[in-house]
């Protein structure tokens, strides 16, 4: 996922441009702005972090020295991705959550927050109506966010920025279908995974879309969908994300056919 690409182009942007006190053209600059070139700096430390811990550091670090930066909700929705990989989702529900307290409308913490509550939700769960809720209220502020966010100009090519739009509408999406998933309500979820797939054509959103295809009883779908999958040479994955994503599809077909052999032969016509 190209999550964070939007959060460095504007940031960066914007940094150099008050370097200067104006945008091109002697214009003020526009969104987010450094106040010095040792705050520059520091967002560009942030920026260039290549591992979880390093993102952490790099994010303390701008906060703790800049308190008031422009930079806080990025420098936070960040460091909460971060805590996400190192597979702690309390920290990152804590700083998506002081991301959003900075800014309600960050796209990236928005998700964050969506994925960590869809994801920490089952049928057990007692305030599991109020999760989702939250959940569904986060990302379609994401997506009307997406939807009124517009190119940094002179930064990102038109190609990029229309791929940059379309991998996190799939995500979205993609979210918006586990969401629909946990309420069982297959045909929304079925619609979601569609419409991600139409955005970012994914092995794992296809995987997801024939899982519930399964649970929505088309099992003839999700077989073609198992069988599409399983001779994909799923070239753009790693290694082992295509192996994850094999054996799960290879299972799913397996308990399809399984309960159809398993299934009553009809009743003969009198």
């Amino acid at each position: 996922m190209k999550r964070v690409i939007l959060t460095g182009i504007l940031a960066m942007a914007a940094g150099i441009a008050c370097l200067a006190g104006q945008a091109p053209g002697g214009k003020p600059p526009a969104g987010p702005q450094a106040k010095s070139p040792a705050e520059l700096k520091a967002v560009q430390a942030l920026l260039a972090a290549q591992d979880p811990d390093s993102v952490i550091k790099t994010a303390e670090d701008l906060l703790t020295k800049y308190a008031d930066t422009q930079f806080k909700d990025a420098a936070l929705a960040m460091e909460a991705d971060a805590y996400r990989s190192k597979d702690d989702p309390i920290k990152a529900q804590v700083y998506a959550d002081q991301a959003l307290t900075a800014n309600p409308a960050n796209i990236q913490a928005n998700m964050t927050m969506a994925e960590l509550l869809i994801q920490s939700t089952n049928a057990l769960t007692l305030d599991k109506t109020e999760k989702l809720a939250k959940a569904e209220k986060c990302l379609t502020t994401a997506q009307d966010t997406l939807k009124n966010t517009t190119k940094p100009k002179q930064q990102m090519s038109d190609m990029d920025w229309d791929e940059f739009k379309k991998d996190t509408s799939a995500s979205i999406h993609n979210d918006l279908g586990m969401l629909a998933s946990v309420r069982k309500n297959w045909d929304v979820a079925a619609t979601e995974f569609k419409a991600a797939i139409a955005d970012a054509d994914q092995p794992a959103f296809e995987a997801r879309l024939a899982a519930t295809y399964r649970q929505a009883g088309k099992n003839a779908e999700a077989l073609a969908l198992c069988d599409k999958l399983l001779a994909d040479p799923m070239t753009g994955l790693s290694p082992q994300a295509a192996g994850q994503i094999k054996s799960y599809v290879t299972n799913l077909k397996t308990s399809i056919t399984s309960a159809k052999a398993a299934a009553p032969a009809p009743a003969p016509q009198k």
